[in-house]
């Protein structure tokens, strides 16, 4: 779950095993991925929390990748120029992303993809 403010993106239970939460500046973000969930698709990419074969820490979701094809869920990475990604699941992704391109520039969304 995500909590969007004019300034800031808070992940919750982001840090294991702490399950705080992660706090990034609007400002910071320089890229955001995102992709439909697909088990077969996104096997060894994703996890339900911590960090898969990927650049990215994956927020607490232990259903993730699980929930069906039919389902609308969708893996979301942050990138704000570190080394690690920070991803989480989003259920609404046309709510999530119409108002985070209010604060973040259009041409920083890639579609379809996960890094």
């Amino acid at each position: 779950m995500t909590f969007l403010t004019k300034s800031h993106l808070r992940i919750r239970t982001y840090y294991f095993p702490t399950a705080q939460d992660k706090v990034i500046d609007i400002g910071r973000i320089q890229n955001v991925y995102y992709k439909k969930q697909n088990l077969r698709e996104d096997c060894c990419r994703v996890k339900g929390w911590g960090m898969s074969l990927t650049p990215v820490w994956w927020a607490c979701d232990l259903a993730r990748d699980l929930h069906g094809s039919s389902a609308n869920y969708y893996n979301v990475a942050i990138d704000t120029g570190s080394s690690i990604k920070k991803g989480f699941t989003v259920i609404n992704i046309d709510d999530f992303l119409s108002h985070l391109k209010q604060l973040v520039c259009p041409e920083k969304f890639i579609a379809n993809e996960i890094p």
